[in-house]
Order: C-alpha cells, then sequence, then structure tokens
C-alpha cells in the first residue's frame, strides 16, 4: 500500500494500485446531500420564472414530478454511500434481514471494488419509494427511523400529488379524492376537474422535501458516527472525510 497526491494536493492512500478519495464513495463523485440541495434549487428557479396558461402552471407539475424523483434517489444514494463508507454497518442489515441477497452479476462487474461499492450494489435491489419503506431501510441499517408519523402522513399526500400527474395527468379520480378529502368538500369531480399545482405548492413540497432530506442526511451520519465509535472501527482520513460529507452543512433552502 503507497500514497499518492488527490486533488487539492492532499494524499490519498492507495488501496490496491488506485487512489481512494473521500468522494469515491458517492455515486458519481458527489455527495447526495449536496447535489440535491442543487437540485432542488434549480427547480425552485424554474418555478419561480414560470407562467400559467388556462390557470395551469404545467412547469410546476413537472418540476413537482421531478422532485419525487430527485429525493427518492437521494434517500437510495445516502444508503449507498453509509455502506459505502463503513462495509461493517451492514451487519446489522444482514441480522435483521437474513435472506438478503446481492445479485452475483452486478458483483462481478465490480469485483476489484466491491468493498467501496456494496452499497450500490444492495441499494438497487431495494424500493425507497415510501415513507414506510425508507425509514425501515434506514432503521434495519442505521437504527434510525427518518420520518415521524406526521412527516409520513404528509409525505404521502405528496406522493398521492405526484402519482395523479403522472398515472392520471392530474385528472381527478374517485381514489384520490377520497384519500385527499377525507373530512372536507372536494374541490372538483372525479374524471372533470384536475389538480392545480402552482408555484407556491411546488415550493411549499420543496421546502419540506428540503427538511426531511437533511434530517436523513444528519442523522445518518451520526449513526454512522457512533456506529463507528461504538464498534471501534478504524477508519482512513479519506473515509473519514467521506463521513462529513455526508451533512456537512446545516439546510440552505428557503421557503423564498
Amino acid at each position: 500500500m503507497g500514497a499518492s497526491r488527490g486533488m487539492g494536493g492532499e494524499f490519498a492512500v492507495d488501496v490496491k494500485g488506485e487512489s481512494l478519495l473521500a468522494l469515491d464513495y458517492f455515486s458519481a463523485g458527489v455527495p447526495a446531500y449536496g447535489y440535491f440541495e442543487l437540485e432542488v434549487s434549480g427547480l425552485k428557479k424554474l418555478v419561480r420564472e414560470s407562467r400559467s396558461l388556462s390557470g395551469l402552471n404545467q412547469t410546476a407539475e413537472v418540476c413537482l414530478i421531478a422532485l419525487s424523483a430527485y429525493f427518492e434517489a437521494f434517500c437510495k444514494a445516502q444508503f449507498a454511500a453509509v455502506i459505502n463508507i463503513c462495509p461493517t454497518t451492514l451487519r446489522n442489515f444482514v441480522e435483521k434481514r437474513k435472506d438478503a441477497t446481492l445479485d452475483l452479476e452486478n458483483v462481478l462487474a465490480v469485483l476489484d471494488q466491491t468493498e467501496h461499492k456494496l452499497g450500490y450494489l444492495l441499494s438497487e435491489d431495494h424500493d425507497f419509494g415510501s415513507a414506510k419503506e425508507i425509514n425501515a431501510l434506514y432503521y434495519d441499517l442505521l437504527g434510525i427511523t427518518p420520518f415521524s408519523a406526521k412527516e409520513k402522513k404528509k409525505y404521502q399526500k405528496f406522493l398521492n400529488d405526484r402519482n395523479l400527474l403522472v398515472h392520471h395527468g392530474g385528472i381527478y379520480t374517485f381514489k384520490y379524492l377520497a384519500q385527499r378529502f377525507r373530512t372536507r368538500t372536494a374541490p372538483g369531480l372525479p374524471h372533470w376537474s384536475s389538480l392545480v399545482v402552482t408555484r407556491q405548492d411546488h415550493d411549499r413540497w420543496a421546502t419540506f422535501l428540503a427538511r426531511m432530506a437533511h434530517k436523513i442526511a444528519s442523522t445518518s451520519r451520526l449513526a454512522l458516527e457512533g456506529h463507528v465509535k461504538g464498534e471501534g472501527i478504524f477508519l482512513s482520513p479519506e473515509q473519514t472525510k467521506a463521513v462529513a460529507f455526508l451533512c456537512d452543512q446545516p439546510c440552505q433552502i428557503s421557503d423564498s
């Protein structure tokens, strides 16, 4: 094992003939939370500059769908990064999910880099599409449940809007109206009226998801640090830096 000069003139540990830097533990070499912040900021800018046509804001609708995609991708990428940085976290996961498996064809594709790409191999086979599933996966890995009961209900409302846009073009269905307006009069008729997504609606959901992403990022970092300390695990300087990259700043996305 040798050493080589990495970005910014720093030295990186040489593993199996290759320099493994902190960003190598992250998908596309970018920390998941920081990338999610950039994505949300870009969507909010698009919506802020958009206009409604015939009472509908298609830009806001499309950006709401994108919010859902980016948030799910963040949850999956953050989960994978934790495992990539510290594979021993899988001991807890395997203990709770004894039937967990890996696709051998995918393992062969990264055989010489398996230790810091285990997270990708595992996360691809799991669904991060609901608050319940996200809580279960993060609990089994790190012992944390990011979504509170109230946040789970709010996220489900967001997903109901997203699903209505994706599967029905925003036109109200009987199921949607029954779910969304149980205690008050619905604003329209099923298969006639449609969901209206305003700039304010998009920004409200963007702010909620940004806060949830920060919560997931910060609690997963704290849980990983606790695991490392509790198990007496040695991390290389680059691994330690990668842990900090999981959440290296407070949430920067405002309501504006």
